[in-house]
């Protein structure tokens, strides 16, 4: 597998699935307020954490051993035992816990949660099999396509006067036209009972991957119930926006960490140990890419960015030794902050994973959840939003911290060199569009905020280039290989 050029294109179907939702965020936060997208957000994220929950961590499961054995069929096989096993178990979930659910939502929809987490296992673990063959940029195409399937079901429902039940319809029969496809299009894998040592096998390693994907959705998917939860549908609105913004500095991590972790266990079932460290560094030195200059470019525009594009207006908080800032330019840079965390934590989880080292992984997300649990209801009843931001941060900051102290190989002084290339990068943006605000009388409006973005983007990927040999080679071959992939 061409690292470089698959990574590519996985973060080129990330940006244009995250382009559907971004889209359809903006039509949606119009037609139905922030408290609309609110009921959507929690909705979604119940289903999400339901589905990671009942799930019992299947999904690297698939990948590993798809992407390490012949025996495919069985592993999938064995994957649907547990998915209907899921559907079950949120089915009765939904039904004793349904006051408070709903209570929770504003809307009557507990019960539709079970088909929520039916659909989406289904197509998860389509997707998983199409990584685990190393079909990883054709399964990111799948994943981020079901956006566009989402947002077009989800828009007609809206126009017909179905309002926010629409949204959740949409959601539903999205994932669920996404898995048909994904299976009956792609991998076209025939069900084979599963042995009982497959079965035993598969049901091992999921036990250490379990806590790992419960830790992956606390970041956004919990956030979104508690503050539904403490400060209503509205604020989880104003969050919802929020992160769909800053969503778009993990696209890359993303893409980084999906088509590393077959990778890494390809390669250490092959026993070539000095190509997983090169691999290792390479993604490290890429995990913070484009997270780091989002921190710096939402300081400068946040607010204006979802009052010019959502029709939001965020306000302001009050910060500590900071004083007075506003709402969304310190929430995106908070959750830009997150997510570069975050995309480290996705770094390493797929380094041990592929190693075959799960323990760490296991100890880092326990970390992770610790942490949340100690810090979400003070900070968010404290803080409100900004505070929930903050736990999610610190959160995993303490997972990477876990995890990297239990490294048996630390990157190289050329990857750092390399994040701190971004850094710098990222620092002069931050001066270059201080300076463009000024100049312009502000951000706000179509025009001025696109002329900032620009000034921004120019500055540190030019600054980027420039600064570092290695970015420069590696830009280079992954266009090579990409050209080459045509021809």
């Amino acid at each position: 597998m061409k690292v470089g050029a698959e990574v590519s294109k996985r973060f080129i179907t990330n940006v244009l699935g995250t382009l559907a939702g971004f889209l359809g965020t903006i039509y949606f936060a119009r037609v139905l307020g922030a408290e609309g997208i609110g009921v959507f957000a929690i909705f979604q994220s119940i289903q999400m954490l339901m589905g990671a929950t009942f799930g019992f961590g299947i999904f690297v499961t698939v990948t590993k051993f798809v992407s390490g054995s012949d025996d495919e069929a069985r592993h999938f096989t064995a994957a649907l035992f547990i998915v209907a096993l899921g559907g079950l178990l949120s089915a009765i979930v939904s039904v004793l816990f349904r006051g408070p659910i709903n209570e929770t939502l504003g809307v009557d929809a507990a019960l539709l949660l079970p088909l929520g987490v039916v659909s989406w296992s289904l197509f998860r673990v389509t997707g998983a099999f199409l990584e685990g063959e190393g079909r990883v940029a054709l399964s990111g195409m799948l994943e981020n396509g079901r956006y566009v399937a989402i947002v077009g079901i989800q828009t007609v429902f809206v126009v017909g006067g179905f309002e926010v039940l629409g949204l959740l319809w949409g959601l539903i029969l999205g994932q669920l036209l996404t898995f048909v496809v994904a299976y009956f299009g792609f991998a076209r894998v025939r069900p084979a009972l599963p042995t009982r040592e497959t079965l035993v096998t598969f049901v091992t390693f999921s036990k250490n991957t379990y806590i790992q994907s419960l830790a992956g959705q606390f970041f956004k998917q919990a956030d979104y119930i508690v503050i539904g939860r403490l400060l209503g549908p509205g604020a989880a609105g104003i969050y919802r926006v929020s992160f769909t913004i800053s969503e778009s500095s993990m696209l890359f991590s993303a893409a980084l960490s999906k088509v590393s972790f077959p990778e890494f266990s390809r390669l250490t079932a092959e026993e070539r140990h000095e190509q997983v460290h090169r691999l290792f560094d390479r993604v490290v030195a890429y995990s913070g890419v484009f997270s780091i200059p989002l921190i710096a470019g939402a300081l400068v525009v946040g607010n204006d960015l979802l009052r010019t594009v959502y029709q939001i207006s965020p306000g302001t908080v009050g910060i500590p030794f900071v004083g007075e800032i506003g709402l969304a330019s310190a929430l995106i840079a908070t959750l830009a902050l997150a997510n570069l965390f975050n995309g480290y934590r996705g770094t390493l989880d797929s380094y041990f994973l592929g190693i075959d080292r799960p323990r760490p992984v296991v100890l880092g997300s326990l970390a992770l959840i610790g942490t949340y649990v100690a810090f979400v209801y003070p900070l968010t009843v404290w803080f409100g939003a900004l505070g929930l931001g903050w736990t999610t941060t610190i959160s995993f900051l303490a997972c990477v911290g876990v995890l990297s102290t239990t490294l048996n190989y630390r990157p190289s002084a050329s990857s750092l060199t390399d994040v701190g290339a971004q850094v710098f990068a990222a620092s002069a943006m931050y001066f270059a569009t201080t300076a463009t605000v000024s100049v312009l009388g502000g951000s706000a409006g179509a025009i001025r905020l696109t002329a900032v973005i620009l000034t921004g983007a120019v500055v540190y990927f030019a600054l980027l280039v420039v600064s570092s040999s290695s970015i420069r080679n590696d830009v280079f071959w992954i266009a090579k290989d990409l050209y080459e992939g045509r021809t």
